[in-house]
């Protein structure tokens, strides 16, 4: 049943409606020339409108979830081993599907992309990333033939190649924890930097001196300086090996150490670099803050150095029982 309505008072009955609980919003509102007609749950007297029965049209009820797109298009099965969850770099949706799916993934692909309409390419994992520059080979399997994009958080703008450079959509909110905490006119390195999501971030947000960027990487570097471009940051970025180009540099008040695999094979590069007082954020893969305390201690300790540990947090999980932590760390 509908509630007919003048469409002048329409949105008053419909707010009311709301507020009694009794809009039926698995139906759409129809109109006419003069009329609006809102499908109601139960019969109700409003002045000014009356009640009609009359065909009603359905709303389309979205899928909340990829298993549940498939719901129809797998068996049991076959919907147990469809991933739970998927990274959204841009408009790229990159997931790993497993062998035994390998000739689903074209449904699966597709059924991403009716799901979650900001998705116009879906990318499936091919290789882990093993790479000296993090990368893993990826290929399309629906939607958009590119793997290029742009992944904007935190109103930065980020260009990149999903499958030529390293970048991790879920270290937002960390990137936004490290940029908070730069003070004025601070000298900021940014190590093994790709892209440029810290050092952008940190120039756009924070009112530091200097910041400057070091990459390895060629393809992360090209795209290191349209993104500073891109977001009208000034940034200096570098071309080289950390352990060529830091000395160069002078001294620093802050160092971020985004390689969290490595980074403690190149604490005896940071530490020469850094002003008394001056602070470090050091990623690592570990199985809690505390061995990741511990391992920064014991480095700090057999190069010579004093430190004070001011944070040890976890910033998302590597692997099964495995996360990756950033501690923050004071030279003394």
């Amino acid at each position: 049943m509908h509630l007919k309505v003048k469409k002048e008072k329409g949105e008053d009955v419909r707010k009311k409606l709301m507020g009694l609980n009794l809009l039926d919003i698995n139906r759409r509102i129809l109109s006419d020339k003069d009329f609006l007609f809102i499908p109601v749950l139960k019969e109700i007297e409003i002045p000014d409108t009356e009640l009609v029965e009359i065909e009603g049209e359905r709303v389309p009820r979205k899928h909340r979830s990829l298993r549940e797109a498939l719901k129809n298009r797998l068996n049991p099965e076959e919907l147990k081993l469809v991933p739970r969850s998927f990274d959204i770099i841009g408009d790229i949706a990159i997931l790993e599907i497993p062998e035994e799916l390998e000739n689903k993934k074209s449904i699966i692909g597709d059924a991403l992309l009716k799901t979650f309409k900001n998705i116009k390419v879906v990318a499936n994992k091919k290789t882990r990333i093993e790479t000296e520059f993090r990368t893993r080979a990826l290929e399309i399997i629906s939607g958009e033939e590119r793997k290029e994009t742009v992944h904007r958080e935190y109103n930065c703008s980020y260009k990149l190649n999903v499958e030529t450079v390293y970048f991790s959509p879920r270290l937002g909110t960390e990137r936004m924890r490290i940029a908070s905490q730069v003070k004025d006119n601070e000298r900021v390195l940014v190590m093994f930097s790709g892209v440029g999501p810290y050092p952008v971030l940190i120039s756009k947000k924070s009112k530091p001196k200097e910041v400057y960027a070091i990459e390895l990487n060629p393809e992360a570097f090209r795209y290191l300086k349209e993104n500073i471009t891109l977001n009208k940051v000034d940034v200096t970025a570098i071309r080289g090996d950390v352990r060529e180009e830091t000395k160069k540099l002078g001294k620093f008040d802050r160092i971020v150490m985004p390689l969290p695999k490595d980074a403690g094979n190149f604490l005896n590069v940071a530490l020469p670099a850094l002003k008394k007082n001056g602070v470090i954020h050091f990623y690592d893969f570990a199985h809690n803050e505390r061995e990741s305390i511990e391992k920064v201690k014991e480095i700090c300790r057999e190069l010579g150095y004093e430190i004070e540990i001011l944070k040890a947090v976890k910033c998302g999980s590597h692997s099964p029982g495995i996360f990756r932590i950033c501690v923050d760390l004071r030279v003394l």
